[in-house]
């Protein structure tokens, strides 16, 4: 059986350090246990490879017991780059390799922070590339900056002649805007932009990404400068020669971490969301003006081909459908839905076409819907505020106003014009909920608490317009 969302048995997938190599996707990444280690089991840097992000094979553990890095290859010997934090230190680690499994360390190259440009306090996460105008090797890294302010996460620059010593320069990129350092820095060039990608979970939690058409700057930050939302994180990106890809987690939420949960809800919406999950690709895309956007990989798309029967009948409002496999509503002062009479599969593809008209409040879909609507999984288009939302039956309960003080749990702004189609791709499997709108925009989430349920059709204090709609499996046999 296909494997989407690849994760490890029994354990879960961390950082993730891209290669790509004899048409295969090398995907290194950090191997989380959990509660699930035991003795005689191998933490650290583990290997997988695929080709389609559809079919994964597993290599094994690399021996490499530490944190995020790099690899990259010089004539026949790879070089392998990671961090370690000893007694509360942070150091940056070598090793080097004649294929990517065995690799032998070079204790005399692990070095920290100069402690005169960067604090001790912050140094991970090394990416080592060949800068061919400087004719020397680079390495960024996530750091904090010496200053005033707490504000001084900044994305280090270090440069070498041989990949042993390494002498710090000024910050690559150090805006002042985060309070913790810029984590799994990635710095790629698409035609005449240099893009620099990194993490970071103070001030916003997401990855983020800034552009320049040269490596000194300076770098712009794009109207949207996220690739995903919230539950997205960590991601640095390979090219396979033709399209380029990012590779991050998806994060479970296992944990009632604060003590933040009614007492009396029994499932996992309410939890707090972990550090790792499962892996998600996205294909990065290149617009005209240089800004980047996300879509699904075309290898994924195509695997959902199995169309399901869907018969849909409206719940309230008034909606009419056409020979044209169109489904109409016009309710400019309500709440208005159809559901499904069948319940959508553990593992599907959902897809449809939206149009709504331009005073349209909100439009959209609902997964694993009960006949009541409370009970499912919002996925909504805002026109007036330009953004899509995503939300839980959590934040349907009333619990007297007390559960929630913000509006939404996840989302992502989005240019929504009237008049007009907008596609909407939604992978689900499992808890995951993987959505792609328009091809340019992603939004990551989990599903726990409700298993099963139908898919819905809804627009709110609007007219619209959705067709095409269809539900399809990866393979036959699937329940």
């Amino acid at each position: 059986m296909k494997e989407f969302f690849y994760r490890p048995n029994n354990a879960w997938v961390g950082d993730v350090i891209p290669y790509y190599e004899d048409n295969e996707f090398k995907l290194f990444y950090l191997h989380g246990w959990r509660e699930n280690y035991r003795e005689g089991l191998d933490h650290g840097w583990h290997l997988i490879g695929t080709s389609d992000f559809c079919d994964y094979r597993e290599y094994g553990a690399c021996k490499i017991l530490g944190g995020t890095g790099h690899v990259l290859k010089v004539e026949n010997t790879y070089h392998l780059f990671y961090c370690i934090f000893p007694e509360g230190k942070q150091l940056v680690c070598h090793a080097t390799g004649t294929d990517l499994m065995n690799w032998t360390t070079i204790p005399e190259d692990t070095f920290s922070a100069d402690n005169l440009i960067y604090e001790l306090s912050d140094w991970r996460d090394p990416f080592v590339f060949w800068n061919e105008e400087e004719g020397q090797y680079w390495m960024i890294l996530a750091a904090m900056a010496k200053g005033a302010s707490n504000r001084k996460g900044c994305v280090a620059l270090l440069t070498s002649q041989d990949l042993k010593k390494w002498t710090c320069r000024e910050p690559l990129y150090a805006p002042n805007i985060h309070v913790g350092a810029h984590e799994c820095p990635d710095l790629f060039q698409m035609g005449d932009w240099w893009y620099l990608v990194y993490s970071n979970y103070t001030d916003r939690f997401a990855t983020f990404y800034r552009m320049s058409r040269s490596l000194n700057g300076p770098w712009i930050t794009p109207k949207v400068d996220t690739f995903d939302g919230r539950a997205f994180y960590a991601a640095k990106s390979v090219s396979d020669g033709r399209n380029r890809y990012l590779f991050g987690w998806n994060p479970t939420k296992n944990d009632d971490l604060f003590g933040w949960n009614p007492p009396k809800h029994p499932g996992k919406d309410y939890d707090t969301w972990d550090w790792g999950g499962n892996l998600v690709v996205h294909e990065i895309i290149q617009r005209p003006d240089g800004t980047l956007a996300v879509k699904v990989p075309d290898s994924v798309n195509a695997a959902f081909a199995v169309e399901q029967p869907l018969h849909v009948d409206g719940i309230t409002g008034t909606w009419t459908s056409s020979a044209l496999d169109e489904h109409v509503c016009e309710s400019p002062y309500a709440f208005a839905a159809s559901l499904t009479q069948e319940e959508l599969p553990d593992r599907c593809k959902v897809s449809l076409d939206i149009r709504f008209s331009e005073l349209t409040q909100g439009a959209g879909v609902m997964l694993r819907a009960g006949e009541g609507l409370d009970d499912a999984y919002y996925v909504t288009l805002e026109p007036q505020r330009n953004r899509v939302t995503f939300r839980g039956p959590i934040m349907q309960s009333e619990e007297g106003g007390k559960t929630f003080p913000y509006e939404v749990e996840l989302e992502r702004p989005i240019e929504l014009l009237p008049d007009r189609y907008h596609e909407l791709l939604i992978f689900i499997d499992g808890s995951i909920c993987e959505i792609y709108i328009n091809g340019e925009v992603a939004i990551s989430a989990r599903m726990y608490d409700i298993e099963r349920g139908k898919l819905g059709l809804f627009v709110s204090q609007g007219n619209a317009q959705f067709k095409h709609v269809r539900v399809r499996r990866s393979e036959v046999n699937l329940m």
